[in-house]
Parts: structure tokens; C-alpha cells; sequence
């Protein structure tokens, strides 16, 4: 057993000067409207207000620090060009599934007839938590001022931000939580690994790093997979579920669930936990949502990762509501294997460990799969850029196979033969259901129960495989596309990251938290070489955390519906030319014509130390317009410009 040490941690401030380049600003006209677009901005807006971008800051704290408040100090404001903008509002977002509703930009009179200025406060939105015992706070800004009324709009371009705090206990965490949790840290600030100075040696040991909990009867089923995580170097406790309900206090089964996780982590050591089974054999914990007519009852897995608070904080037995001061870090890594039979867990066992030791190999190691449809034909919201984003982050000698629908519509089944000839990564960026993924016009099947059970014959060529669509793992009562891929014998997947409520839209250009997410899954996994899949999911999650500034963003929802069946301690496959690239020495020329012509080729040189590099071409929004490799200093020309 471990000991928690806590020790008092003196109350502080931390005061940062942030800088924003006017420069950066692109107005881009819409209609009547001026849509504001900024480089590592998102835009945000509540409904009917002005539609503006927001930058997160996030700040690591002393464990325990407690009462924590924000303040923002303006330096210095810049006027961006004349009077008479007329920024777009917000409209409410839309689930994927609403694909034939209509997106209402209506200007909420008080607000646009207003002198004052919008918005009140540069600071949005704050949220505090406490990712495996460290302490996060992030702040949402909104660096602008613009008066509707006259169509003035400033940017405050420098401003001091300020974080309080008042002293709190220091939790010791072990070598490995230590580990895992410095690796989310980075992520979250964008640092290399750094100590705080109140940072203590972490403990070592725990005796129950991996938690693998079944139905009792399911344990010698799954012992192959402890044996081989505990021949990883992992120490390994299997429990049963029938000991843990009939142990530990709770209102109901999945409480009890959750407090022996919580005491797994705080003084076992746990990082991963596997939930091994379904609702029928391991309990699990149903969430209310509801978003401006849109309401679900879903699963919601984040419930037994997140181990702070109650996630009832009101008491009132709705868990997981905004008013439940939910903290949203994962202090565990979890993963939920989805089976209801001795066959089905034999299977997921079997595919885990041919995944993990004895692979086959071939060119399926380096192939992938991206599926955009058209999301929402009114206002062009097309799933291409978000895939393409997704498609950057592969290794340049992977196969990359493209399938976009477009405008208006009309699906793709050529896609369907190379997922069943083996594929590494698949991502499914359609319309859902339970029963599958879809195109926006026929042939609408894009990833479905009878595809998965009829069409796909991959064997032991068992990928990844993500989605943004509505549904698709929405398990209870029902065989879901997630089980499906899962627990087919002679193929499917290996590992599913789907939705088990709706995957949202966002602010075009923007792209939604969903959508966000799978892109920064790829990222930690090919760009990052995180080394676990349950790692690389977990700070996907968190990196969207301090964009929240409300329910009107998605991101609550997002972070609710989108759950990990698989492993957690998986570790991706990793093929011949991967591994981590250290950045090397950059410089870019101005681009010429500036502006661009017409017809007319974009040019740069491009000046780099030797070696092999990937130059990319976005637009302000994001998307990947275009890329080339370079081998040598050069001139570098696009032809992209209509």
C-alpha cells in the first residue's frame, strides 16, 4: 500500500504578458457579415451575440491549490480597420445528425443595437481541475472590443493575465502517474518537461498500475492480457466486479465502481484501467445531456476516469450535469472492452495481443483511411478539412487513402475493399446512428453494422478505427457499429473511439470539439509517439478543456460522448522510418505576389539544415490546402492560388 504525503503549499499569483499580432487578423466577408479569423484562435459566441475568436491560457498550479480567480489587465488596444463591421452572430450548433436542419444566424437586437462594448470581459471562460493530482487552470480570452452599434472593432494586443490562488495540500504521486501525467502536462502547456518549484520527488512503486476489472467468471479468460502487460513491466491487479460492489460504499453499482478505482489510484499507483464487458457484466454510469432541443441519455466512461468531486455536486442524483462542478481530467486512463460473452472476450483478448506481439506485417501497417461526407450542405461545412488535418499528421511514407464527398453529395464503397485488405487508421467523419456511419447521398454506408459483419475480412490486420459521428457506440440494449468492428472474428478493429451520444459541429470555418479531437488524437500518436493509445486519448480530451466557455461550444458534450473501447495500454504500432523528428532551424521568405494573383503561382524559399522536410500549405482556418517534401534549401512554388 501507498502513503499519501501532503504538504502545505504557500498561497501565489502568476502574471503573464500575452501578445497578439494585428497582422494576423483576416476579415473574410460572408453575405452582409464580417467573419473574424485568426491563426490558433476558435471562434466563440453565444447564440445571437457577435462571433469572435478565443485563445485559451492555461497555467499549472500547486497540487491542491484552492479558491483559484482570474483577472485580466488590458496594456494596449489596436483599431482593425474602419467603422462598419458587421460581425456575424452565432447561430446554435448543430449535432451531425441534423443534417437537413438549417443554421439560423439571428442578431439578438439588445446586443447589436448596443453602444457598449462586446464582449463585457476579454475572459470568457475559466475552468480549474486535477489531472492524476496536478493542479490546471486555464482561462479562455477574447482579446477584442467591438461596438455593434458602430461597427468598431479593436484588438487588445497586449494584456497581463493573472492567476490566484490560496495555499493547498500536495498529493505525491508514483513514478509512473508521475510520468503519465508530466506527458499530459506538456501537452496541455505546449512545454518540454519541466519541474515546478514546488514540485516534490514522486514515490515509488504500486501494485496495481494496470487495473483490469471482469465479471468473475470472465477472469481466467482474460489473464493472457495481464500476463502480458506484467511481462511490459507493469505491475497488474485483476479484480472482480461481484468482490468490488460487494466491498465498497456507493448510492449505486457504478459508484461503488468508481470509489475502488479512486482508491486504486491514490494508493495503488493505478495509470490504466480496463473495464472488461458491457453494460451487462461491468456497471456503468447513464449521463442526461440536453443542447436548445437536443437531448440524449447516454454512457458516459469519463464518469470512472475522472475520480474527483462526486459528479453530483448538487445532490440532486442527476450526474454529470454543468452545475456538478465537474472537474473533466482523467487521473486514470481508461478503456472499456465492449463483450457480453466468454467468445467475445477470448476475441478481444486474442486481438489485442496478436496486435501487441505478433502483428503481421505488410504495407497495412502504413495504410489509412479517411472518410469525409458532406456534414451540413447549407452553409458548405464539408468534413475534408478536418480529415486532411488528421492526414498531415501520418509519417510521409505512409498510404493515405482520400474519400471525400462533395457538394452536394454522394457517397463512396471503394473504401470499403481497402479497409478489408488491412488498414492501420480509419477515420469515419459522416452522419451516425447505432447501427452505423453515413455518407450524406447515396451510397450512404460509410462504416455499418452489415459492412463491419458482410464486407470486412482483414483477419489478424486488425486497426484503429475513430469517429466525430452521432451514435455509432451507443451500446446499451443494442448491438452497436463499435461492437461490431470489435467483435468480428475474422477482421474489424482493434481498438474504437467512437461516440456514444451526438459528435457537434462548430463555428464554420472553425471545426467542432469532435472534430478537434480526432485530429489531436493522430497528433499525440504519430507526431507526439505517445506511447500509449489510452495516453494520446486522454490529452485529446484535455487539450479541449480550456476551450470551453460555456454549454453553447459543444465541447461539455463532446468531452462527455466520445469513449475509448479498447486497451488503454495499448501502444500503437510503430514502423520502419517512424520515430521522433526533433525540429530543426526554419526560415520561410515572404510569399510572392503578395497578394496573390489569380492564375498566378505563390513562391518562397525555403531555407532549412539538412535533411528531409514536409512543407504544408494551410489556410487561416486550418485546412490543409497543399504540401511538398524538400531534401535541400529551395525555391518552393504552389500552384493553389483559384
Amino acid at each position: 500500500m501507498l502513503f499519501v504525503l501532503s504538504l502545505p503549499v504557500a498561497g501565489g499569483s502568476i502574471t503573464r504578458t500575452l501578445h497578439f499580432n494585428p497582422a494576423d487578423i483576416d476579415l473574410q466577408l460572408n453575405d452582409i457579415w464580417t467573419v473574424i479569423v485568426m491563426p490558433q484562435f476558435e471562434q466563440r459566441g453565444i447564440p445571437g451575440t457577435p462571433l469572435l475568436p478565443a485563445i485559451p491560457e492555461v497555467f499549472l498550479l500547486p497540487d491542491g491549490a484552492a479558491n483559484v480567480t482570474f483577472s485580466v489587465t488590458p496594456i494596449e488596444e489596436t483599431a482593425i480597420g474602419l467603422r462598419g463591421i458587421n460581425i456575424i452572430p452565432a447561430s446554435e450548433l448543430r449535432p451531425f445528425s441534423a443534417q437537413t436542419s438549417i443554421s439560423l444566424r439571428l442578431p439578438d437586437p439588445a446586443v447589436y443595437g448596443s453602444e457598449s462594448p462586446w464582449p463585457q470581459n476579454p475572459l470568457i471562460g475559466t475552468h480549474t481541475g486535477t489531472l492524476s493530482g496536478i493542479r490546471v487552470a486555464s482561462c479562455l480570452i477574447q482579446p477584442w472590443i467591438y461596438v455593434p452599434s458602430t461597427g468598431s472593432l479593436s484588438i487588445i494586443n497586449e494584456m497581463e493575465v493573472t492567476v490566484s490562488w490560496e495555499e493547498g495540500s500536495h498529493f505525491n504521486l508514483t513514478a509512473e502517474q508521475m510520468r503519465v501525467a508530466r506527458s499530459r502536462i506538456n501537452a496541455l502547456e505546449g512545454t518540454a518537461d519541466q519541474v515546478p518549484p514546488w514540485d516534490l520527488p514522486p514515490m515509488q512503486g504500486g501494485d496495481a498500475q494496470y487495473l483490469l476489472i471482469c465479471d468473475g467468471s470472465y477472469i481466467e479468460t482474460m489473464d493472457p492480457l495481464a500476463a502480458f502487460h506484467e511481462q511490459q513491466g507493469l505491475s497488474v491487479e485483476t479484480a472482480s466486479i461481484q468482490e468490488i460492489l460487494a466491498t465498497f460504499p456507493g448510492n449505486d453499482d457504478a459508484e461503488k465502481l468508481r470509489n475502488f478505482i479512486k482508491n486504486r489510484f491514490l494508493e495503488h499507483g493505478t495509470v490504466f484501467v480496463l473495464l472488461a464487458g458491457d453494460e451487462t457484466l461491468i456497471p456503468v454510469r447513464m449521463i442526461y445531456t440536453y443542447c436548445e432541443g437536443f437531448f440524449d441519455t447516454a454512457t458516459v466512461d469519463l464518469y470512472f476516469a475522472d475520480l474527483d468531486g462526486t459528479w453530483d455536486d448538487n445532490g440532486d442524483g442527476e450526474y454529470g450535469q454543468p452545475d456538478d462542478s465537474l472537474d473533466l481530467y482523467a487521473d486514470v486512463l481508461l478503456g472499456r472492452a465492449l463483450f457480453a460473452t466468454i467468445d467475445e472476450a477470448e476475441l478481444f483478448v486474442q486481438k489485442n495481443l496478436t496486435y501487441q506481439s505478433s502483428a503481421p506485417g505488410g504495407p497495412w501497417q502504413t495504410r489509412a483511411v479517411l472518410c469525409g461526407a458532406v456534414l451540413f450542405e447549407d452553409i458548405g461545412y464539408t468534413a475534408d478539412k478536418g480529415c486532411d488535418s488528421i492526414a498531415v499528421e501520418f509519417p510521409p511514407y505512409w498510404e493515405v487513402n482520400k474519400y471525400y464527398e462533395e457538394l452536394p453529395g454522394g457517397g463512396f464503397v471503394e473504401h470499403i475493399p481497402v479497409i478489408s485488405s488491412g488498414t492501420a487508421w480509419n477515420h469515419y467523419a459522416g452522419h451516425g446512428n447505432e447501427r452505423g456511419i453515413y455518407w450524406r447521398l447515396p451510397p450512404q454506408g460509410m462504416m455499418t453494422n452489415w459492412i463491419a459483419s458482410d464486407s470486412l475480412h482483414n483477419g489478424n490486420k486488425a486497426g484503429i478505427h475513430t469517429s466525430i459521428a452521432c451514435h455509432p457506440a451507443e451500446y446499451i440494449g443494442q448491438e452497436c457499429c463499435a461492437e461490431v468492428l470489435l467483435n468480428k472474428p475474422d477482421g474489424g478493429g482493434v481498438a474504437v473511439l467512437f461516440n456514444t451520444s451526438y459528435g457537434w459541429e462548430g463555428h464554420w470555418p472553425s471545426l467542432g470539439a469532435s472534430e478537434r479531437m480526432c485530429i489531436d488524437l493522430s497528433r499525440q500518436v504519430f507526431g507526439s509517439q505517445a506511447s500509449s493509445l489510452g495516453l494520446a486519448f486522454s490529452i485529446a480530451k484535455d487539450l479541449r478543456i480550456p476551450y470551453m466557455d460555456g454549454g453553447y461550444d459543444r465541447t461539455f458534450q463532446s468531452l462527455l460522448s466520445w469513449s475509448a473501447f479498447m486497451d488503454p495500454a495499448l501502444a500503437v504500432l510503430r514502423t520502419e522510418g517512424g520515430g521522433y523528428i526533433p525540429p530543426v532551424a526554419l526560415y520561410l521568405t515572404p510569399p510572392y505576389p503578395n497578394p496573390a494573383q489569380r492564375d498566378a503561382p505563390v513562391s518562397f524559399y525555403v531555407n532549412f539544415d539538412a535533411g528531409y522536410s514536409e512543407v504544408s500549405v494551410h489556410d487561416l482556418s486550418g485546412r490543409l490546402m497543399w504540401k511538398t517534401f524538400v531534401s535541400l534549401p529551395q525555391r518552393v512554388s504552389w500552384e493553389g492560388t483559384d
